[in-house]
């Protein structure tokens, strides 16, 4: 019986020592982490902004953090195919979402039915790194040389003018919306998987306009490929004085810039989030990325409840678009 009751005392001991032993070694293993390289999901196809900002941050996440970091685009369902996919990833730091407001906020809001997902629940932002207003632009087939001559035109048209977005709920999608209501205008939303499909389509004529950033459609400016109409911003872009701004509209009440954020399931463990979020804000530092993020827009780090506040609030400004429709 003595020896009975040593043999379960012994056995619990060697329990509770493996446990701690188990958890002793996880701790150390969060410590040290990264150990492998990560892997960095796009959701969206190559060639777009997202592309253009993510992998200048990447390349200088990787030489932070010392491993390897592996871009994967997967477009679909505007962003939701690629962000539901990270969504389910183990939340260890080793699979994280790199994407655009469009993707993990307007695809959502506006496609509950589709949206596997819970932004605000299954995702913990590790930091929004850039933001910038769009630049409506139009192809010369539609024969507007400047904002007034596109209302102008739309209002005679017999038909609703195509334009190319990501979605509804993309930040395109929200401002042709904001002007439509605004002006008493008909367009068509025609929908691609990215920013690179878009492109093509507005510079081949299949569309009359669309919206991006700046440093996107600049060359095609220049060669008269498109037609600068109208910036998203509240204020005019520095280098187009002649284009108006929503500013100057009166189309103010809600936040239609483009943002990047980083993004990692809910759930990675606090050792890992700090080293991200370091490694974040000294990436978003980094001259490369801050080349492009400055390139007609702004290098930001907002992290925390200041990122959690600025994706609810984009849920509750596209909430408030819909109400008002």
């Amino acid at each position: 019986m003595v020896g009975g009751t040593r043999l379960i005392t012994g056995r619990r001991g060697l329990a509770a020592s493996v446990l701690a032993g188990l958890t002793s070694g996880g701790a150390r293993a969060d410590e040290d982490w990264p150990q492998r390289p990560l892997r960095v999901v796009i959701p969206w196809p190559p060639g777009g902004q997202v592309d253009r900002y993510g992998r200048p941050l990447a390349d200088a996440l990787s030489r932070i953090l010392g491993q390897p970091i592996v871009i994967e685009n997967k477009g679909g369902a505007g962003g939701l195919i690629g962000a539901e996919q990270v969504s389910r990833a183990r939340p260890d730091g080793y699979t994280l979402l790199l994407a655009n407001n469009t993707a993990i906020v307007g695809s959502v809001a506006n496609n509950p039915g589709n949206a596997r997902f819970d932004t605000l629940k299954d995702f913990t932002p590790i930091g929004i790194v850039q933001e910038s207003p769009g630049l409506f632009v139009a192809h010369p087939s539609l024969g507007a040389a400047n904002f007034d001559e596109f209302v102008a035109i739309a209002r005679k048209s017999p038909h609703p003018i195509p334009f190319a977005s990501s979605g509804q709920g993309a930040a395109a999608s929200m401002a042709a919306e904001a002007m439509r209501r605004r002006y008493g205008l008909e367009f068509l939303e025609v929908v691609y998987q990215g920013g690179g499909p878009r492109m093509g389509a507005l510079l081949s004529g299949e569309v009359k306009f669309t919206m991006f950033d700046i440093n996107l459609v600049r060359e095609h400016l220049a060669s008269g490929a498109v037609r600068a109409l109208i910036g998203t911003g509240p204020a005019r872009f520095e280098e187009l004085p002649e284009v108006p701004s929503f500013g100057d509209i009166g189309l103010t009440e809600f936040d239609f810039r483009n943002w990047q954020a980083l993004l990692a399931p809910a759930g990675v463990p606090g050792p890992v989030l700090e080293r991200l979020r370091g490694a974040l804000a000294e990436a978003a530092r980094s001259p490369a990325f801050l080349q492009v993020a400055q390139d007609g827009g702004t290098a930001i780090f907002q992290t925390g409840a200041e990122a959690e506040a600025r994706i609810a609030r984009g849920f509750r400004d596209i909430r408030e678009l819909q109400r008002k429709n």
